[in-house]
């Protein structure tokens, strides 16, 4: 998988993109603040419909303008697609090969991204919510019916909290109590079975990241119990909270309050980790999840690396990029520093300097 071609129209700061795009890295380059990510979100968004930085379309809007547009062609071998994203003040518009879709779920799988960015970093920094999302986003891109296994659980435990929240009879919370119990074993039951998968891929490109200086691991609630196990537990847990949950008038168990815990050298990396080992837990964890896809899917996906050299020590660095020379696929990074990937080893296909919103394609042998 692959994109052939891009193009986009008043997104952000950028007035008009078209470009032929090609395998391998392609680098942007630039001071901060000239639009590298934002050309960076706008291929995130195409892909994912929504974008990593903000949750307002309006954001997405050049300013003075009403809407934004962007395409591409992705090749799927053995296929050529084209996708399309409109985006105005009523929302968003979407088509595949010309035909308007009317549902995300219908555009997923049309082209998928791995995204590296700063954003991502909080993630790894803050609480459970985040951890959990990321590990989400992972399983997603491996089995896109998860997505609609989440909502089921999540429509099990909205209708439950409401009914905590009125104080309805207790017969009438069993009826929802009964589906948030199923969809909740599933739920968690798949973030385990792609764990057992993911572990020890992820643990062994850590260590090639690090030059096997540090060991690395993902905590799970419940990782070696079976389905049987999980779903008594839970039970048991709705029963113990079962008066606490009737006073508060929410849920108080579940997997939506899991903490994936992240380990280096068996000490939570939130804690413990320096920022160079919290970049390179997530790097580690990027193209594991591109190795999943692929051997899940048959397709590797776009990588997105956004400003992610910094923090990082040379070492680490020039194993990283010796780590992506090694794998096909099309990857996009952006950088203040050409000359600091350069010295790591870094030749990329294409080079972009970037620049208040413009692009400006530099030879290689004038860097």
């Amino acid at each position: 998988m692959h994109l052939k071609k891009l193009f986009f129209l008043n997104f952000r700061n950028f007035k008009k993109v078209d470009l032929q795009m090609e395998k391998g890295l392609t680098l942007l380059w630039g001071d901060n603040a000239q639009g590298k990510t934002n050309f960076v979100e706008a291929v995130f968004f195409l892909a994912n419909l929504k974008s990593f930085r903000s949750s307002k379309n309006s954001d997405l809007i050049r300013w003075g303008e009403n809407f934004c547009r962007l395409s591409g062609e992705v090749m799927i071998q053995p296929c050529l697609k084209r996708v399309e994203v409109g985006v105005d003040s009523t929302g968003k518009s979407v088509r595949v090969n010309g035909k308007p879709v009317k549902s995300g779920r219908d555009y997923f799988g049309s082209f998928k991204t791995v995204l590296f960015s700063p954003e991502e970093l909080s993630l790894v920094k803050g609480g459970p919510a985040g951890r959990r999302a990321l590990l989400d986003r992972a399983v997603f891109l491996t089995d896109p019916d998860f997505l609609d296994r989440v909502k089921s659980y999540e429509s099990y435990l909205k209708n439950r909290n409401r009914l905590l929240k009125e104080r309805r009879p207790r017969d009438e919370l069993e009826a929802w109590t009964d589906g948030f119990l199923k969809s909740g074993v599933s739920l968690k039951k798949d973030r385990i079975n792609y764990l057992r998968e993911f572990v020890p891929e992820f643990k062994k490109n850590y260590e090639e990241i690090t030059g096997k200086s540090e060991t690395v691991d993902i905590s799970y609630p419940g990782f070696q119990k079976s389905q049987d196990e999980l779903a008594g537990d839970l039970w048991a847990d709705l029963k113990k909270t079962r008066e606490k949950e009737r006073d508060l008038g929410y849920t108080l168990v579940g997997p939506h309050w899991d903490d994936p815990v992240f380990l280096v050298d068996g000490r939570p990396l939130r804690a413990f980790g320096s920022q160079g080992q919290k970049r390179s837990f997530l790097m580690a964890f990027k193209i594991t999840q591109i190795r999943t896809i692929e051997a899940k899917t048959g397709n590797i996906p776009v990588l997105l690396l956004d400003d992610m050299a910094s923090e990082l020590d040379f070492l680490r660095q020039v194993n990283f990029f010796r780590f992506l020379s090694d794998r096909e696929g099309q990857v996009l990074i952006t950088t203040t520093d050409k000359q600091q990937l350069f010295r790591c080893g870094v030749l990329p296909s294409r080079t972009f300097q970037v620049s208040d919103g413009t692009l400006e394609e530099v030879k290689y042998e004038r860097l």
